[in-house]
């Protein structure tokens, strides 16, 4: 499943706005896991994130929205120091 990017507000705890563009893409998910996976890449500045998660998520936009903000806010803002 492949979705246009867009774009989010994500307001951290410390009253900072960020703006991060995020879509779903399946085409690096192995043949076996795009019947019901998909992967959702979160963009802040120079960094991306690439989670995957279940295909129908793609659709409900509040659950994916939530998912964004929870990763931005876990993270700090620094998805590219993750792991």
């Amino acid at each position: 499943m492949e979705t246009k990017p867009r774009n989010l507000t994500v307001l951290m705890p410390d009253d900072q706005l960020l703006e991060v563009t995020y879509y779903c893409n399946d085409k690096n998910l192995e043949e076996d896991q795009k019947e019901f996976f998909t992967s959702l890449l979160i963009q802040l500045d120079d960094c991306i994130c690439n989670m995957k998660i279940e295909k129908h998520l793609c659709k409900n936009q509040g659950a994916l929205e939530r998912i964004i903000h929870n990763k931005v806010i876990n993270t700090k803002g620094h998805l590219c120091q993750e792991n």
